[in-house]
């Protein structure tokens, strides 16, 4: 769709613990711009996708977990406009506090996962993005 921000993605692989599933976790502040996040993925050596709805195409956050635990304004939500790839993203302009946004799937203890995503930050002198992964 709109691709004139700079866009980078990020990968990095994940081995799982003795668990048997996990949770992808993104969290954003941007005082008083936005972050714009698109084709988040989460794949097994086979390219079996764990995730869904992870370029934001449904239009909303469906399948996501989002949590704004003190009422930032200008809070994260699929967004028609800029994105990676597609027509949506999600967009978090989160002013004073972060706001998360995360996914739960399924893990095979010990195997190995492939995490990308698009990350693209427009402006913004208080800006910080905390990407984790937990059990």
């Amino acid at each position: 769709m709109n691709t004139t921000l700079p866009w980078t993605q990020y990968i990095f692989n994940y081995t799982a613990p003795n668990i048997t599933t996990a949770t992808l976790t993104f969290s954003f502040r941007n005082d008083p711009n936005y972050w714009y996040l698109d084709d988040v993925s989460v794949t097994n050596s086979s390219g079996q996708q764990f995730l869904l709805n992870g370029g934001f195409e449904q239009g909303t956050l469906a399948d996501w977990v989002y949590c704004n635990p003190k009422n930032a304004t200008f809070a994260g939500s699929a967004y028609y406009g800029y994105s990676y790839s597609g027509s949506y993203s999600y967009a978090d302009g989160s002013v004073g506090s972060p706001d998360y946004l995360s996914q739960t799937f399924n893990v095979i203890p010990y195997q190995v996962y492939t995490v990308s995503f698009w990350l693209s930050e427009y402006g913004g002198n208080m800006s910080f993005a905390w990407i984790t992964i937990s059990s």
